[in-house]
């Protein structure tokens, strides 16, 4: 029987997550990079979110886990620190300030550097994948006889050959991707994308902790209440006893990223607490700014004709509103889908276009509630149906609720962190107290 090889576009998690499913099905396994994949110090320019805040949410965590066994504990050992996300966070939302409640639902806070690098060298240490670091794709190799057919790639001049054949061939490289282009190019048609603009920004720093607040809280967490406010700031733990702190928002609400302009736009938070305790903190970095458009979606799932052996996921399929924290899992749970269905496409059973349509289930409640929670302010393009009015009106009752309801911010944790169903938000226990909470202004 012939070698079977797989190749997968991008060395961003995703893409490790991907390569390592991969590994456990094909013999050879192929992980193009076009940054340097090695270089574990230097900022790498094709995650330019690194230097900010990075949440993984539980269901994320427990997935990883399974793909990458003991990968938790190489966290806590590299300096992780593990917070509870109701009793560790001391959180301001919708104009007050929540009881800290144990969730039982925690997160790693580390930088995202850590992360990546750990998973990088899992990714080296695995036989069965070989990675090409600083190597661009010119194309995908199309079958030209019969049924559209991906056969491999086409390589720029640094790689060792010009073509690269394979048998399945997944992109999982970034919002930049340019397999739509290929597509299209090849008469396959076009891949329509959905742009919701919201003027996104950011600015991040780091600095020394300050030990006076060790007692008090493991993460500072200020969010708006929209679309009254439009800005949002954290403090949260990473490795080596710092803070990285980030502050940003939406539709232009964020600093430059100068120190002074850093610190003045912390004062125009909500509430002036991260600033305050920034004022007095050493830093350790510069100020590192971001800033994207909106969140972006390809719609692959409505391309008449999908070519066999290829499958499109992460940012290359969608691309979030980072501020809500879901990227890296959706990631994770894009590689469970591959994971669970690898082994019924070797069977000849079910076919890549099959995968490619359960990406799209898997994105699809995550990329709702970010439209839905960007669609709150009016500068935000799109039609708001009386269902969405309702899940404002709604979801705004149990952030509420929250600041003081054990049992709905337990929930509400569970739910951010996909490993308890929405539906349990509207259990009575909870829906009776939201609506009363909304009714009492207006009857006294």
């Amino acid at each position: 029987m012939r070698e079977r090889h797989a190749i997968v576009l991008g060395g961003s998690i995703g893409g490790c997550l991907a390569a390592e499913v991969l590994s456990s099905v094909f013999d050879r396994v192929t992980l193009i990079e076009k940054g340097d994949f090695d270089d574990n110090l230097n900022e790498r320019r094709g995650v330019p979110q690194e230097k900010h805040v990075h949440l993984l949410l539980l269901r994320g965590k427990q997935v990883m886990e399974e793909i990458f066994p003991g990968l938790l504990s190489e966290m806590e050992r590299a300096g992780a620190e593990i917070a509870d996300q109701g009793y560790d966070v001391k959180c301001f939302h919708y104009g007050q300030w929540k009881n800290r409640f144990h969730t039982g639902v925690s997160a790693h806070y580390c930088s995202r550097s850590l992360l990546d690098n750990l998973v990088r060298r899992r990714i080296q240490a695995n036989p069965r994948i070989t990675v090409l670091s600083k190597t661009r794709v010119l194309g995908l190799k199309f079958h030209r006889e019969g049924a559209p057919c991906i056969q491999g790639v086409l390589l720029d001049e640094s790689a060792p050959v010009r073509e690269l054949a394979a048998d399945l061939v997944v992109d999982v490289s970034g919002r930049g991707s340019r397999t739509a282009e290929w597509l299209a190019k090849e008469g396959l048609g076009e891949v329509k994308k959905t742009l919701v603009e919201t003027r996104l920004g950011y600015a991040s720093r780091v600095y020394r902790r300050r030990p006076e607040f060790a007692d008090r809280w493991k993460v500072l967490l200020v969010l708006p209440k929209p679309p009254l406010n439009r800005a949002m700031g954290v403090i949260s733990p990473i490795e080596g006893d710092r803070w990285l702190v980030t502050t940003g928002g939406w539709f232009g609400e964020f600093p430059k990223p100068d120190p002074e302009e850093f610190v003045r736009f912390l004062g125009t938070l909500p509430v002036p607490d991260i600033q305050e305790i920034i004022r007095d903190a050493e830093p350790l970095s510069d100020v590192m700014g971001f800033g994207i458009p909106g969140s972006q979606r390809r719609h692959y799932e409505d391309v008449p004709v999908w070519p066999q052996g290829l499958v499109v996921m992460g940012d290359a399929l969608c691309s979030m509103n980072p501020l809500y924290s879901q990227g890296m899992t959706l990631c994770a749970l894009e590689a469970d889908v591959l994971r669970q269905q690898l082994p019924l496409w070797k069977q000849g059973r079910i076919g890549t276009q099959t995968i490619q349509q359960l990406l799209v289930q898997v994105i699809e409640p995550a990329w709702n509630m970010a439209v839905s929670e960007d669609m709150r302010f009016p500068e935000t393009q799109g039609r708001r149906s009386l269902g969405l009015k309702f899940n404002h009106w709604y979801g705004s009752g149990l952030c509420e609720l929250a600041a003081s309801h054990r049992l709905t911010l337990q929930t509400q944790v569970g739910v951010t962190n996909l490993v308890v169903p929405p539906s349990q938000l509207f259990r009575p226990k909870i829906a009776v107290r939201v609506v009363l909470n909304k009714l009492r202004p207006r009857f006294g």
